[in-house]
């Protein structure tokens, strides 16, 4: 099978869509399928791109083809490299494969060429772009993606329409990184960030942006009743961090910045716990966009997959997957105190830490693995060549 994804990203670049795009084409690849990605690169030389990939994300693309784009300036990423797939398919098989996470390649492709495609969104859209959404979800040879069940929902609400078709797929995480025995994190974890060597009851860690709705306030009030754990967030941008570390008043509360996505994973399996404090309003960079109520978080599967126990919000969408006391420890999005009492929880009791992070490592392997999700894919566009 040929699959051409198109994406609306940069390569590399700190967004999520370019970790998720990046991820699903290596999968494909995997699985056999010849993948062709579509996007815009983030260096002048194409010939770099692959092994920045690798440096980056940890990604190899066996057989794969990219074809990519460069310009100092982000702005019309998502319209040039739909019209850059657009030239370069003109005369392409028709019974290859399209994916798309590209709002305007589905217009062209789906509802302009009436082509079958997976059109993948992770957001309700909104002015000219809701009537682009529209158009495209309701094709009968279109089946919509979506990160869960509650988004499927909220966009016939959004549209007050129904979909022709939907394929409900949470994120993901990769395989290949098995987990620590408990008994050795501490040592890693000194190797790999040298100023974490103490005494601590525990360390935590967050890993993601710092855009408001991701909880720092939770992890900061943490750090301060409980200055024997240690507290390691990173990721964000130069400015938030900046903010956050002239208001920091917790000397065991630091502020790491920006690491490759390959060294993020190694530093969340040496942890001995991983904080997702999402709040009950979720901004994911864009001016007017709040996931909350539908996200399926990347970084949800990759805790999962360190085998590291997890605390996370008790949020109705996160219920898809996660379970309390099974899988994770849940706690109110904005109560501090319960934030609290389920740390000490999980200190209080290894038991307890070791059967929800073994249990949350189970579901990842049976059900959330970037593979699997590709396997989904390509069995959902083989049904689809059927029609």
């Amino acid at each position: 099978m040929k699959v051409h994804y198109i994406s609306p990203s940069t390569l590399p670049s700190r967004a999520a869509n370019s970790v998720h795009v990046v991820m699903q084409c290596e999968a494909l690849a995997n699985a056999g399928a010849e993948v062709v990605l579509y996007a815009r690169r983030a260096m002048k030389d194409a010939g770099k791109l692959p092994e920045v990939l690798r440096e980056t994300y940890g990604v190899n693309l066996p057989g794969g083809k990219i074809i990519s784009f460069f310009s100092a300036s982000g702005r019309g990423t998502s319209l040039i490299i739909a019209a850059m797939a657009l030239y370069h398919m003109r005369f392409g098989n028709s019974s290859d494969a399209i994916l798309s996470r590209n709002l305007y390649a589905s217009f062209l492709f789906g509802v302009l060429k009436r082509r079958s495609i997976l059109f993948e969104t992770h957001q309700l859209e909104v002015g000219w772009k809701k009537v682009l959404q529209r158009m495209i979800m309701t094709r009968p040879w279109v089946t919509t993606v979506v990160i869960s069940k509650r988004l499927a929902e909220c966009l016939e609400e959004h549209h007050g329409i129904r979909a022709a078709k939907f394929l409900v797929l949470h994120d993901a995480a990769p395989e290949g990184g098995d987990p620590l025995p408990v008994s050795n994190r501490r040592a890693v974890l000194n190797r790999l960030i040298p100023e974490t060597v103490g005494s601590w009851d525990a360390v935590c860690g967050y890993f993601g942006h710092l855009y408001q709705g991701r909880g720092i306030e939770v992890i900061e009030g943490m750090a301060a009743a409980r200055p024997r754990c240690l507290f390691l967030v990173f990721g964000g941008t130069d400015a938030d961090l900046e903010r956050l570390r002239l208001s920091n008043r917790s000397p065991n509360l630091r502020f790491m910045g920006h690491v490759p996505h390959v060294v993020a994973q190694r530093v969340m399996r040496s942890v001995d716990v991983l904080l997702m404090p999402y709040q009950e309003k979720v901004a994911i960079g864009v001016l007017g966009h709040d996931t909350a109520r539908w996200m399926s978080p990347m970084k949800m599967f990759e805790y999962m997959a360190s085998g590291v126990a997890l605390i996370s919000s008790d949020l109705p969408v996160l219920g898809e997957v996660l379970t309390r006391d099974v899988n994770a420890l849940l706690a109110a999005p904005s109560d501090v105190r319960q934030w609290i009492a389920a740390l000490d929880r999980l200190i209080a009791s290894p038991e307890l830490a070791l059967s929800v992070s073994k249990t949350a490592y189970e579901d990842y392997k049976a059900n959330y693995t970037w593979s699997i999700r590709a396997k989904r894919l390509m069995d959902a566009a083989i049904d689809m060549s059927r029609l």
